[in-house]
């Protein structure tokens, strides 16, 4: 297969155990629909242990935060969204959205 930057991010987070649930236009692409995305987006199971293993997946990414509000687990919880720009070279440039 022809590696690319969300199978990066998709493995890693596999990798970690991190519960999340796949949305947007990727969940599409996993599901067969023609959609194009540029982004990851992501629904996280609101627990510390999860939140830690997902904070984990994004160090390996590289992902540095791009947007407000800060990674705080009750500001997921709220619904509010953070945005993940990945360094990694495997998926560099490619956004992460939780």
């Amino acid at each position: 297969m022809i590696p690319t930057p969300i199978r990066q991010v998709l493995s890693t987070i596999r990798t970690h155990r991190v519960q999340a649930l796949l949305m947007g236009g990727q969940a599409c692409v996993f599901y067969g629909a023609a959609q194009f995305s540029k982004d990851v987006d992501f629904v996280l199971r609101a627990d510390a242990e999860n939140f830690a293993r997902l904070h984990a997946a994004l160090a390996e990414l590289q992902a540095a935060r791009i947007a407000v509000p800060r990674f705080d687990p009750a500001l997921l919880a709220r619904g509010h969204a953070v945005h993940f720009r990945c360094q990694h070279p495997a998926a560099a440039g490619l956004r992460v959205d939780v």
